[in-house]
């Protein structure tokens, strides 16, 4: 390698696995490490400066499957190899083996320690090729400028103690102390131009924080007001965790904001609420009011009912919506359910969902059509979801939903229905809404008889009460020539707007019944058979 080290690769191919977890080594045999070691002396050798080396191929296995494999040279720090990571699960590849050296190389004299990333993964085109490598790159300098600028954002964090009040003030020192990894500040106005900034907050700029949502934060701040405000970004980390950014926000001077980017640490979402500021506080509230005593059974059930819940979103709602989200948790814990429960955040800008379901009920499809739901019913873009599932008979499935684009809060009783039909399942759902209107052997002989013979876009789209409206009356039809009718209006129908279904146990031809309508001064403009 001349000036750039003096690696045989031999040695290289050992040290590719030298402490590497068994299950890495798996079909790589010493041919196949010294063909690695190859293509990582390459990577190595080209590396100039401080910049990283960023190499990827495709390659043919010894089971003669084609793969792809890249290496990472990198001066060696925090962050590497997770943020490399993130990049590539977010293109939906799956990486085959992971090796990490951390190897002392001289070059031009110098010696350093540096990482070698080197990866195994599926295989991808050309484009996903270059987009990977275009994005571990930009995820580096990220990780080079939070990692350089560390000292200076825990000063600046240290700083903004002296100007938001007492309770904010202690949950600065909180995450100061090692709870929330600091990755960017910044000082901003409504504008594009930045103050001062470190870290991410030089990388990403105005990026972090819309327009928007900074005017929102001014205002916020205008009268004197000075509890931190805690919000998630838009923008999602590019160091560590591929999440929504946590932004920590507080006044600066007129028209200015002081931001904190960064990811609350694992131990801090892991902390139970008691001990952590402002959150310890909002459960003694709550507490007092409801006059549990934090010794006793129930006292002790809602600390545990507000720990379930994830703190990073816990900490930045309204106490109010904090109230009524732990009190539904500490329901479902003595009453396992499936439900859901929406709330607000500040400057407007996200919606969190909530959703419990019994753990058997989980499942990949059902997580993605209730996001799907939820993003139909609320008109807004899923930003990113997660899930908790404890040790209890509940799973609990948080979604965040993105309303800069005209979003608008759903019915949540509505959708509670709807994600109670999905639990329950469709008959039962029906026979619970027949059982409204007729004693239970009546609605359960009639579910049994008509629920299964509804198709699935009736299902979803009208849902079960108005399926049990529906079989009421086709059981009341008397013979084969006989018909009714029922008129009615949707929750989201304007004044001008009537609805009319007619029931027959024969098909209805829709000429002969249009001009009887059209005689009543109606217009016929939609028609929808359902058999």
């Amino acid at each position: 390698m001349g000036d750039n080290g003096s690696l045989h690769e031999r040695t290289l191919g050992e040290a590719l696995i030298a402490g590497s977890l068994p299950g890495e080594l798996v079909g790589f045999g010493l041919d196949e490490r010294n063909d690695a070691a190859k293509f990582v002396q390459a990577a190595m050798a080209a590396r100039s400066g401080t910049a990283p080396s960023v190499v990827v191929e495709t390659f043919q296995s010894s089971d003669g499957r084609r793969h792809m494999r890249l290496v990472v040279v990198h001066t060696d720090m925090p962050f590497l190899v997770d943020s490399v990571a993130a990049v590539i699960a977010a293109r939906g590849l799956m990486v085959e083996r992971l090796l990490h050296p951390v190897l002392t190389i001289e070059r031009d004299k110098v010696a350093t320690r540096e990482s070698v990333i080197y990866l195994e993964i599926e295989r991808a085109d050309a484009k996903t090729r270059g987009d990977i490598v275009e994005g571990i790159k930009a995820a580096l300098t990220d990780v080079r400028a939070a990692v350089s600028d560390w000292g200076a954002l825990q000063a600046a964090m240290t700083a903004d103690k002296a100007v938001v009040d007492a309770g904010s003030a202690a949950l600065l020192d909180w995450f100061v102390s090692g709870q929330f990894t600091l990755l960017g500040h910044g000082i901003f106005g409504a504008g594009d131009d930045i103050e001062a900034p470190i870290g991410i907050a030089a990388t990403r700029g105005v990026a972090l924080l819309s327009e928007a949502a900074r005017i929102n934060a001014l205002g916020h701040f205008k009268h004197g007001e000075r509890g931190l405000l805690i919000v998630k970004s838009n923008l999602l980390s590019s160091v560590h965790r591929r999440v929504p950014l946590d932004l920590l926000i507080a006044p600066h001077s007129e028209g200015q904001l002081s931001i904190h980017a960064g990811l609350w640490t694992s131990s801090a979402l892991g902390t139970p609420p008691q001990d952590i500021p402002l959150l310890s506080a909002r459960l003694a509230d709550l507490q007092a009011k409801y006059k549990f005593d934090s010794a006793g059974h129930a006292g002790k059930a809602l600390g545990h009912a507000l720990g379930s819940l994830p703190n990073d979103l816990t900490i930045s709602i309204t106490p109010n919506e904090l109230e009524t989200l732990t009190l539904s948790a500490m329901s479902i814990a003595d009453r396992p359910r499936a439900k859901l429960e929406i709330v607000g955040t500040p400057l407007d800008r996200h919606l969190f969902a909530f959703v419990w379901l019994p753990r058997d009920e989980l499942t990949t499809a059902r997580r993605i059509s209730i996001g799907d739901m939820l993003c139909s019913a609320a008109s807004a873009r899923l930003l990113n979801w997660g899930l908790e599932l404890g040790d209890g008979e509940v799973a609990l499935l948080r979604y965040t939903l993105d309303m800069r684009e005209g979003g608008v809060v759903p019915d949540t009783a509505r959708l509670n229905a709807e994600i109670e039909m999905m639990v329950r399942g469709w008959q039962p759902a029906v026979e619970a809404s027949l059982s409204a209107h007729h004693d239970v052997t009546a609605a359960a002989r009639l579910a049994l008889r008509f629920a299964g013979a509804f198709p699935p876009a009736y299902r979803s789209g009208a849902g079960p009460d108005e399926a049990a409206l529906d079989i009421a009356r086709i059981d009341a039809l008397a013979g084969a020539e006989a018909r009714t009718a029922r008129f009615y209006r949707n929750d989201d129908d304007d004044a001008a707007t009537l609805r009319v279904k007619l029931y027959s146990l024969t098909p209805v031809i829709l000429s002969d019944v249009v001009p009887a309508l059209e005689n009543f001064g109606l217009r016929v403009i939609e028609e929808l058979s359902t058999p």
